[in-house]
């Protein structure tokens, strides 16, 4: 697929989300309303704008990642550009995130690799014209494919963590190139986080001798075990060098935990990757903000519960763990205990996971920030479906596109 026909959200179809509101088997509505609640909620590859009060219950959703911090909303956005020949495709990402209350972007990472190798074919070929990205006529399969992807897997407050995969196939200039890597950035500066700096320099240390023994464990084990695909693993073992920067954050249990990408390379060149098992660490001051937006699972995995002053809200699984059926209860109704829930006010069902709860109800926002909230939503919603894309002269003989797109939130099963 062409670079730039790629797109990294399988959008929501919100109508659907919205009308498949929760008919709960377990618990009837109450006959007056539900409490006065106002919340964010992170699930699937969306947020959820959730109001209740007198008037009933009000929820509207859009392809947006949004996280707090001080106080502050950021939204977290990719933005692809990409340059488009008769036989040549190239197609670079980047991550931005923008406080919603300013007009301004902030770069959260940007590799750069993609376009200077657009320059260099460009200075190869300079007679080669660019295609017009509204083209209906672009070749599907071109001999030189150099493009980037990148993969939102969480935010926790400050912190976002993603994966970059880069991947450079160009037919008149060797060698070829596939990398990938796992980065955790602060959304408010763009400035990298490396483990000290989230956790100190004694944590750090553990989570990276932790780390070590982790893969070293994991490499013995593939290096004398039998099999077939025992043997092809060994084939690649030692492209896999461990790099304390290649980590991610996540969280076990409420509690933060260090997840290492170890990188490697097949024996095609392709780019491979050694995910090594969550590391608890001790929580740092800035985590007591994350704590508070994260579920707790009842002891049977059936409920999840955030809980609030005045009411608790609820997600029950579906069978098949593809949805959540959310719901109102009264404070400390969603005990997990197995007693019964006897007043509930069903919200929607919507796609798994969970990922966080944001009031906004205590503190109350700002009638301010209610509003850019409101604009960042409206804004959101009118990528959905597509992307908004605008041609620009890049100065270097070529022409470039750049499109803005929702990110794809794909993130690892929680350790509950």
């Amino acid at each position: 697929m062409r670079g730039r026909a790629r797109t990294f959200l399988a959008t929501v179809g919100v109508l659907g989300v919205l009308g498949a509101v929760a008919a709960c088997e377990r618990a009837k509505p109450a006959a007056h309303g539900p409490p006065a609640a106002e919340f964010l909620f992170a699930a699937g590859d969306s947020t959820y704008w959730v109001r209740s009060g007198d008037e009933g219950m009000r929820v509207r959703s859009a392809p947006i990642l949004l996280t707090q911090v001080d106080g502050h909303f950021y939204e977290v956005f990719i933005a692809e550009e990409g340059v488009d020949y008769e036989d040549a495709a190239f197609t670079a990402a980047r991550v931005f995130s923008r406080d919603i209350t300013q007009r301004d972007s902030v770069s959260l990472f940007d590799d750069g690799r993609v376009m200077k190798e657009a320059d260099a074919w460009h200075r190869r070929h300079p007679r080669e014209m660019a295609i017009d990205p509204e083209s209906e006529d672009i070749p599907p399969d071109p001999a030189t494919v150099v493009s980037e992807e990148i993969e939102i897997l969480d935010v926790h407050g400050p912190w976002v963590t993603f994966n970059h995969l880069l991947d450079i196939d160009v037919a008149d200039h060797e060698p070829h190139r596939h990398a990938g890597h796992r980065y955790v950035v602060d959304v408010r500066t763009g400035a990298r986080g490396t483990l000290e700096t989230l956790f100190g320099a004694t944590e750090a240390a553990r989570l990276v001798a932790a780390g070590r023994a982790s893969f070293q464990q994991l490499t013995d084990s593939i290096r004398h075990a039998g099999g077939e695909r025992a043997a092809q693993a060994r084939e690649t073992l030692d492209s896999f060098h461990f790099d304390t920067l290649s980590f991610g954050l996540t969280d076990v249990t409420r509690s933060p935990a260090v997840s290492f990408m170890v990188p490697g390379t097949g024996v095609d060149g392709e780019a491979l990757a050694l995910n090594l098992p969550p590391i608890a660490a001790q929580a740092p001051a800035w985590w007591n903000g994350v704590q508070a937006t994260l579920p707790t699972w009842s002891a049977d995995s059936s409920l999840v519960r955030w809980s609030r002053t005045g009411y608790d809200v609820i997600a029950r699984p579906t069978a098949e763990n593809e949805s959540l059926a959310l719901a109102l209860v009264p404070s400390g109704g969603a005990s997990g205990t197995g007693t019964p829930i006897t007043t509930e006010w069903p919200i929607a069902t919507v796609p798994a996971p969970a990922y966080q709860l944001v009031p906004l109800d205590a503190p109350r926002l700002s009638q301010a920030l209610h509003d850019a909230l409101a604009r960042a939503f409206d804004a959101s919603k009118s990528h959905e479906g597509g992307v908004q894309t605008a041609a620009r002269s890049s100065g270097r003989g070529h022409e470039s596109h750049a499109t803005v797109l929702p990110v794809r939130w794909s993130h690892a099963p929680r350790h509950d």
